[in-house]
């Protein structure tokens, strides 16, 4: 950290110099425009971006360095994720189809990314989408109504024996993972250029607490994917009423405490946040019983109706998080 006096010019105007060699870095020139933004904490950050735009910056793969569609893809979301606004992937012969799959797969699992330039040898990948234009806030939001929707599908698929809409559900989880993708993306790109905070009305302090609920509404969704896979196996077994009347029942306070969370959350509702916390307790007990009560039991079906009930448990053990994570936010904004 440099320290630099503030001097007073003309009576009423205080000044302080800028790092000269920040200034080279940074290409400013005299008589050039430089932001300022107030942060939360009383800190001022100066910038030499004020158009509020995210710098372009691009990112290129050479296929020499891949061996197969997985890494490939997985690369193009690491790239996604850092922010890159231009990915190019480039070949020193004639692109291979495996290639052409992973792009094709990875425009339609992000967004705002797609094809702008394709040759024999070389793809071009842009990212269309203007970083105001996905609030953080109605990110989450989705989030947490596609999961509790998956939830709520996969129990009432095994009373009505759907087993198409309990592959529905399993493949919905790729919109989850899609928007937790998009909001650490935007995370990554807010870091890079702080002048975006306006723009996305947002600070980095709750940016931050966005991607970390964001992270575990992500981990709710693999869990309830989970319930749809026992579920699954439960479709051509013989079933008592008690067993799926259980399975609602422990559906349904799970979801209560995960809705009420976010719900805490964006209300920015201290005491009901520390109260579902206390309702996660209760409910991690209760479902230990019953997974002790389950495995005294030999009817059929009981290993899986048992995982469905862990992952329940899960469920409702992240909910808690996100209260957690509610209440260290909320006590910071209001000491």
């Amino acid at each position: 950290m440099e320290i630099r006096k503030v001097q007073v010019t003309g009576g009423s105007s205080f000044i302080v110099s800028l790092p000269k060699e920040w200034i080279k870095t940074s290409g400013i020139h005299k008589n050039d425009p430089v932001g300022l933004i107030i942060q939360p904490d009383g800190s001022l950050t100066v910038t030499p971006g004020i158009s509020g735009k995210a710098s372009e910056r691009v990112k290129i793969f050479d296929l020499n360095r891949f061996d197969g569609a997985d890494i490939l893809f997985r690369s193009l979301i690491g790239a996604y994720v850092a922010g890159y606004n231009i990915i190019e992937i480039v070949s020193p012969g004639r692109i291979p189809s495996w290639v052409h799959k992973s792009v094709r797969k990875f425009t339609q699992r992000t967004v705002g990314q797609e094809v702008s330039d394709q040759t024999d040898k070389k793809i071009v990948i842009r990212d269309l989408l203007n970083p105001g234009e996905m609030p953080f806030a109605s990110t989450l939001r989705r989030m947490g109504v596609i999961v509790a929707g998956m939830q709520r599908d996969a129990v009432f698929a095994l009373k009505t024996r759907d087993e198409e809409l309990v592959e529905d559900v399993i493949l919905r989880d790729r919109d989850v993972n899609r928007l937790y993708w998009l909001v650490s993306r935007q995370f990554n790109l807010l870091l890079r250029n702080v002048s975006l905070s306006r723009e996305m009305g947002v600070d980095i302090e709750l940016a931050l607490i966005y991607l970390q609920i964001s992270r575990v509404i992500e981990l709710v969704g693999d869990h309830v994917v989970k319930v749809a896979e026992s579920i699954r196996s439960l479709m051509y077994t013989s079933l008592e009423k008690k067993m799926i009347d259980l399975i609602e029942v422990k559906s349904r306070e799970s979801l209560d405490i995960f809705e009420g969370s976010l719900e805490s959350f964006f209300e920015k509702d201290i005491l009901k946040a520390n109260t579902l916390i206390s309702d996660v307790h209760d409910f991690v007990e209760k479902c230990n019983d019953v997974s002790g009560w389950l495995f005294d039991l030999g009817v059929s079906g009981v290993v899986s109706i048992g995982y469905c009930v862990e992952n329940f448990r899960r469920v409702g053990e992240y909910a808690g998080v996100i209260s957690e994570n509610a209440i260290n936010y909320l006590v910071n904004e209001n000491p």
